[in-house]
């Protein structure tokens, strides 16, 4: 176990919504437990501050905790990255671990290529998950790639990233060469609760009907996610359809996919939760599903709802491109459709519900064994890899 004294890690984590308490937690309780000493520097303004005493009450007082903002509401010297040396000095911790390096990485990628480095503080001291780095799937396109490749060699030349690690296990296993200054290390998208729970007891709890076949949009319901999709999907379908829509996670303020969606509420044919949900809820809403949808368009990275749907034994219903598309294809997770086709996703519902139940049986053993991959425990043992075998 470290000396909590010497292994002082600072976790910077700007935002509050999504994934990012979550993450925060999981990455809070891992290096807790493993004995290190921990700072937050977190976004504690009044009405985040309330989050995230009310999300992570249990960890609040096992932490210092650091505001990235000044009392002007702006980053503390004016952007993240400074705000990160300013919060590191402050609070003397030996590095620095970002649960989402992309918050600043696009920045100083392109910065470093002109030969401006971030504070002097931070040098040898970043760690971080890489959620999206887009530019080591193509070096040189397109032409900014090349910029972010030249910044990201610098920097790791010069020995100011410590341990970078990545949620696409294809591209981990990929050769790196043009960065042999820096050690990456795989980091898989978990899932953590009881995902158990009977479906009859989960539909009562959240008043869905137990003679419907269930799919379950889940997350922030942007345009972005593909939700408009599902609607166009179901907005023609009988009140005797067997379809039946779970919208869970807060709606953006598209009024009209709002409007669409309590048509097919006011037709029998959804229920809407267009707020947070909580964990319990989170729990329920995968294990009353029958599928979950991902119509995601253009998406690039992992996606912690392709790992929760495992975990409930839950096929999926998948966009047919990037990394969740290749993970649904290569584990036999569930169905996938022409990216941004409706009519295409139409088909693949349809399909879903008249599913022999030989193959659904087939999805549910390939989603458990997957779940095996992403649990909480293979998250916390991938994360402290390094730290613990120094």
């Amino acid at each position: 176990m470290p000396d909590s004294l010497q292994n002082h890690i600072m976790i910077f984590e700007p935002r509050v919504v999504g994934h990012h308490l979550s993450w925060l937690r999981y990455v809070t309780e891992d290096f807790l437990n493993a004995g290190f000493r921990l700072t937050w520097a977190v976004d504690y303004r009044p009405k985040a501050k309330i989050q995230i005493q009310e999300q992570l009450s249990s960890l609040i007082q096992h932490v210092s905790v650091i505001s990235v903002f000044d009392e002007a509401n702006r980053f503390r010297g004016g952007s993240k990255i400074r705000a990160m040396g300013d919060c590191m000095r402050e609070s003397r911790a030996r590095e620095v671990f970002l649960n989402s390096l992309d918050e600043v990485a696009s920045n100083c990628l392109r910065y470093a290529c002109m030969g401006i480095y971030p504070p002097r503080v931070l040098r040898g001291r970043l760690s971080g998950v890489y959620l999206r780095p887009r530019f080591l799937y193509n070096l040189f396109l397109p032409f900014g790639n090349i910029i972010k490749t030249i910044g990201f060699r610098r920097l790791c030349r010069h020995g100011w990233f410590k341990y970078i690690y990545l949620l696409d296990e294809y591209l981990f296993k990929t050769p790196h060469s043009d960065f042999h200054d820096t050690t990456f290390y795989f980091l898989p998208d978990p899932w953590a609760g009881d995902f158990s729970h009977e479906k009859i007891a989960a539909r009562k709890a959240l008043e869905i009907p137990e003679d419907r076949f269930v799919f379950l949009s889940y997350g922030i319901g942007d345009r972005r996610k593909g939700l408009h999709l599902i609607v166009d999907a179901m907005e023609n379908l009988s009140h005797e359809s067997p379809f039946f829509l779970l919208c869970a996670g807060r709606i953006t303020k598209n009024r009209k996919i709002i409007k669409r969606l309590e048509q097919l509420k006011g037709r029998g044919l959804a229920i809407t939760l267009n707020r947070y949900v909580s964990d319990a809820e989170e729990e329920l809403c995968f294990c009353a599903s029958d599928a979950v949808i991902l119509p995601y368009i253009k998406h690039f990275g992992s996606s912690g709802v392709l790992s929760r749907a495992a975990a409930s034994g839950t096929m999926s219903i998948v966009s047919d491109e990037g990394l969740i598309a290749k993970r649904t294809r290569d584990h036999n997770l569930g169905l996938l459709f022409q990216s941004g086709n409706v009519k295409a996703l139409k088909k693949s519902m349809e399909i879903a519900v008249n599913l022999p139940e030989d193959h659904k049986d087939q999805f549910r053993k390939s989603a458990f064994k997957y779940a095996g991959s992403c649990s909480r425990k293979a998250f916390t043992k991938a994360l402290l890899l390094p730290y613990l075998a120094k």
